[in-house]
């Protein structure tokens, strides 16, 4: 039974290349250091007023604390481990068994590498407590204790990712789902237990709404949350695109959701599967919200795992003599499959910042921002997005101006960081016309680096770096 596991964990090491790293590791850092939480924007110089609301704070003091223990290396186990616990509480939510684990697992462990891939997340440890929940939830009877643990859940993970937020709305949607099934369809219910179990589960859900509030921010969380809810600012972010038709991300969709019509046609068959039917509806949910935002196909995906089974077929007999042996030999494998394709597993212990720079998806450079550092240039730095996390953490003296914290961030006056960032990145603005003395771009053909180009050759601004990967231009001033 552990050997589909080992290959969850296996498959589950990866590098930790999130862009967003660094400055992860700051916030982490100034908690233990000062004790108490950063508000202020001190690491950016776009919207240097900007007070946030940091709802992933305790995946910031996590994330530092492993860093500091193990670096990458400590990253990269944290993050197999997460993801081998997630796949086990969906896996006994379902009650799956050897050869469901054995065929399953893999399957899932591909459909859910986008959000894997990257390493250490908040978003994986909010799947952890997804999967938490999902076991409560699949193993409920009327008037269970077992719902008190749910907001102890909900306390503990509004703490520490705010995609908690989505989750608890989700809870109260199955709440809703168990109210209808259990007063609409069990006719034959009785009325006195029946009342008992409305109030026990809307005073549960109560309960883990008011606990929410239990956070260094207080309610400012609940609206931070909500900010994101129609926010245009939003569709910066790749996860809250959807996949493109035929894309292999749309193919991924169109599988899961095939099984879960699959599966929700076999438990209208199978009378004693329908107490599920709260669950498989919000799995459809989720897939149905996912074919416009992929954000929401990973949890969707999850819950769908912990409702898939291998039928036998009416081969019981030979099910039973037979499944572990098939099970084993699929187990194993997947198994070596996944060390093959991890191998040298040296590459886990020996990376470095300058590993990490190479593999982002626009590569940085060190060797400019040693250069950024070492020399005195104009203090007004137009830099870019991606490579604001990764100098917060390594070249503090480098302040960016931009950073993966402020995608959504606006102030009272409509003013948006990232809006401003794109116009300029664009060409809707001149960099010429701008505050900024400075930029640092990666070699491209962007509308910008066009514009500097052309600005270049009227020598209004000159190269003073320039290597494989980034180059420093600065604007000349006429005396």
């Amino acid at each position: 039974m552990i050997l589909p596991y080992i290959f969850v964990f296996i498959a589950s090491l990866y590098l930790p290349t999130d862009p967003d790293l660094g400055w992860h590791l700051k916030y982490g850092e100034y908690f233990f250091l000062h004790h108490q939480l950063l508000r202020d924007n001190t690491f950016s110089t776009m919207m240097p007023n900007y007070h946030w609301i940091n709802g992933t704070w305790g995946t910031d003091a996590i994330t530092y604390a492993v860093f500091r223990l193990g670096s990458f290396w400590g990253l990269t186990l944290a993050s197999a481990t997460v993801v081998t616990a997630t796949f086990f509480f969906f896996a006994k939510a379902g009650k799956m068994n050897f050869l469901s684990q054995a065929i399953l697992f893999p399957l899932f462990i591909y459909f859910l590498s986008p959000v894997n891939s990257n390493s250490f997340r908040g978003q994986q440890l909010s799947y952890l407590f997804l999967g938490i929940l999902i076991f409560l939830l699949s193993n409920y009877k009327p008037l269970s204790k077992k719902l008190l643990f749910i907001p102890l859940l909900f306390l503990v993970w509004f703490n520490i990712h705010e995609e908690a937020f989505l989750f608890l709305i989700l809870f109260g949607a199955w709440i809703v789902f168990v109210l209808i099934k259990d007063n609409l369809i069990n006719k034959n219910y009785d009325k006195a237990l029946q009342k008992k179990e409305n109030l026990s589960l809307i005073d549960t859900f109560l309960l883990s709404c008011l606990v929410t509030f239990i956070n260094p921010f207080g309610a400012a969380l609940w609206s931070n949350a909500l900010s994101y809810i129609g926010n245009p600012l939003v569709k910066n972010i790749s996860e809250y695109a959807p996949y493109s038709v035929y894309s292999w991300g749309w193919w991924n969709e169109i599988i899961v959701s095939v099984l879960l019509i699959v599966y929700l046609i076999c438990i209208f068959v199978k009378e004693h599967s329908k107490r599920h039917l709260p669950i498989v509806l919000m799995s459809a949910l989720l897939l149905l919200v996912g074919f416009s935002m992929r954000r929401y196909l990973w949890p969707a995906y999850y819950i769908t795992l912990s409702l898939l089974f291998i039928p036998s077929f009416h081969l019981k007999k030979y099910y039973d003599k037979y499944a572990i042996y098939i099970g084993t030999i699929i187990s194993l494998a997947a198994l070596c499959i996944a060390i093959a394709i991890k191998l040298p597993f040296s590459q886990f212990t020996t990376i470095s910042w300058d590993t990490y720079c190479t593999l982002q998806s626009v590569p940085c450079s060190p060797a400019s921002a040693i250069y950024l550092q070492k020399h005195k240039l104009p203090s007004h730095l137009f830099s870019y997005y991606d490579w604001g996390g990764w100098l917060i953490w390594n070249y503090p003296s480098v302040k960016p101006s931009i950073d993966g914290r402020m995608t959504e961030w606006q102030d009272d006056n409509g003013y948006s960081a990232v809006a401003d960032y794109n116009d300029y990145m664009n060409d809707k603005k001149s960099i010429d016309k701008s505050p900024y003395d400075i930029v640092y771009l990666p070699n491209d053909q962007s509308p910008l680096a066009l514009e500097l180009s052309t600005l270049i050759q009227q020598k209004k601004w000159k190269v003073v770096y320039e290597d494989d990967k980034a180059g420093v231009v600065v604007r000349i001033h006429n005396k």
